[in-house]
């Protein structure tokens, strides 16, 4: 499965190339887990996992227009998972539908003692996710919409809006919901005060775990990529976007720093602290909002010098922990998808679930690619 090097960035990689999306093979069907996000979406395989760091699963869903959940941090175990910032790594499912996403946690969540992190969960999981799935579940559900998170492409507005439309239509209460300015301000720079300096320190700490042949640390992980200049004979090639954003990472101060300190410390409570209250005071079951807040970009344009996170309300997610369910809303005119986020609180997968569910029965606005190639075997019938 082809996937953006060390789960950061465009799906590309020096071994695999680009990976393409099958909507449309000049759209990027970003990353990092871009290339289960492709092969769930082209009905290669029912089921597949990513990983989700800053939106990692969420990115590949929607563009891809699947189904896809960010759990919450601690629900499942990493162990085995290469790690990029451990304080907001987590796997997840994706998948063609919310059922789907409900069978996998029945067979995923539970204490690891290979990850600590999942403690948090004890006597908070499910035995099985798929008892809430009801299509009814709207009816009476009061949804609060982010529209801070509005505006930057039309035709995604367009689509967010026919989906509170199918709320309404379902019996939901949809109200807006506004975050502070400082908060909007400040998510991005949280997010890279911890997200660069843990990478630099833990993809060491993995490394010391493999043989004598491979890389032990950044330092070493950059000396490789700065003499790997042309395209192979096997047909690997550079990735500068990914290596130069390594030595960002390198840069960084390391995790005894009081920047990395007081934003671990101080600023990720705060922001769960406020987070947690918009859902209270408003009598919230889910916040959502457009995963993506614009269709997903010509794998031909220059990279944008604003990242999509600044327009973006996913790494909020994982500044939080908090769970984040992503569903198929609708398309573009030019037949692009564009997928909802259900947010919530700490280990809400099962009303998450429930409240996707029934949008997803509602709308239905999933569908196979055009470029869904046949694989071997494969034969189409025409009744």
């Amino acid at each position: 499965m082809n996937l953006s090097e060390f789960a950061s960035g465009g799906t590309h990689s020096s071994l695999g190339g680009q990976t393409l999306n099958p909507h449309d093979l000049t759209r990027t069907p970003s990353g990092s887990s871009g290339g289960t996000g492709a092969a769930i979406a082209a009905l290669f395989a029912p089921l597949g996992y990513g990983t989700d760091t800053g939106g990692s699963i969420r990115g590949p869903s929607t563009s891809n227009g699947i189904v896809g959940l960010k759990p919450t941090h601690g629900l499942l175990s990493r162990d085995g998972i290469i790690p990029l910032a451990l304080t907001f790594d987590t796997g997840g499912p994706m998948t063609r539908s919310v059922y789907d996403i409900a069978v996998s946690l029945n067979h995923t969540v539970g204490v690891d003692k290979a990850d600590a992190a999942t403690q948090k969960s004890a006597g908070k999981f499910e035995k099985d996710y798929t008892r809430f799935l009801k299509k009814d579940a709207l009816k009476g559900a009061r949804i609060g919409i982010a529209r801070d998170f509005l505006g930057a492409d039309e035709d995604v507005d367009w689509v967010v809006e026919a989906a509170l439309t199918a709320m309404r239509a379902a019996g939901a209460t949809v109200v807006d919901v506004r975050f502070p300015k400082w908060l909007l301000d400040a998510k991005t720079e949280f997010y890279g005060a911890i997200r660069y300096p843990e990478f630099a320190a833990q993809i060491g700490d993995y490394l010391a775990t493999t043989g004598p042949q491979y890389p032990k640390n950044i330092g070493d992980l950059i000396a490789r990529a700065d003499d790997f200049r042309s395209v192979r004979p096997d047909g690997a090639g550079p990735n500068p976007r990914r290596w130069n954003l390594m030595k960002k990472e390198k840069a960084a101060p390391g995790l005894s720093d009081y920047n990395y300190l007081a934003v671990r410390d101080q600023a990720l409570p705060l922001v769960r602290t406020t987070l947690m209250g918009a859902i209270t005071d408003n009598k919230l079951d889910a916040i959502v909002y457009p995963t993506s807040p614009r269709r997903p970009a010509q794998l031909a344009a220059p990279p944008s010098s604003v990242p999509e996170a600044i327009h973006s309300a996913t790494n909020f997610a994982n500044l939080s922990g908090f769970p984040d369910l992503i569903v198929p809303a609708g398309f573009t005119s030019d037949d692009l998808p564009v997928g909802l986020s259900f947010f919530g609180p700490a280990f809400s997968e099962a009303k998450l679930l429930a409240l996707g569910y029934s949008f997803e029965q509602a709308t239905k606005a999933i569908r196979v690619p055009v470029h869904t190639p046949l694989m071997a075997g494969d034969v189409i019938e025409v009744p």
